[in-house]
């Protein structure tokens, strides 16, 4: 039987080659990983690698987005991410000066001033917390910032309030026997 991509398959499976002659107390479930992303209610918004290894993200239109936020100002919003990046990652005879500077002064400098990397990732905060409180927060999605995520990925997590089940996320099915996810 031919799995999905990017599915989990337990070990009897890969050594009977199918899971339907196994006599255990278990159910085997077989867990597409981008299902695991849906049921956690967060969206991943990968780096962009096509220009480089400049840190970008990808403006493609998350499907959960449809009908909550249009898509003119999904693509305003990553658009500035990325330009605010690549502001802080440009090279500039300030940045020169900067880095110069912090070597003459074993890094003492930094200690009465910010560097203009430390200000365009201030600037991103600030942006990110505008944004979220203007527009996300208000249709159920919280944009973090990526630096929490090491510039991996850009992480949207839906807002659910205490008590309230998502709507388009999928119910699990009780069954009567348990079931054990490998």
């Amino acid at each position: 039987m031919a799995q999905p991509p990017g599915a989990i398959v337990s070990q009897s499976q890969m050594r009977n080659g199918t899971s339907s002659d196994t006599k255990s107390p278990f159910e085997t479930q077989i867990i597409i990983l981008n299902q695991c992303r849906k049921l956690n209610g967060q969206i991943f918004i990968q780096r962009d690698y096509t220009q480089g290894l400049d840190v970008q993200f990808e403006v493609e239109y998350p499907s959960r987005f449809t009908e909550k936020v249009p898509r003119d100002v999904w693509e305003n919003t990553i658009v500035r991410i990325n330009r605010i990046f690549a502001d802080a990652e440009a090279i500039t005879p300030q940045t020169i000066f900067e880095t110069l500077l912090g070597c003459f002064t074993c890094y003492a400098s930094y200690l009465v001033t910010k560097s203009t990397y430390r200000r365009k990732l201030d600037e991103l905060q600030e942006f990110l917390d505008r944004e979220n409180r203007e527009i996300y927060h208000n249709v159920g999605f919280h944009i973090r910032n990526p630096m929490e995520r090491g510039l991996r990925v850009l992480e949207i997590a839906m807002l659910i309030r205490q008590g309230e089940t998502p709507r388009d996320e999928v119910e699990i099915q009780e069954s009567s026997r348990p079931i054990r996810t490998i």
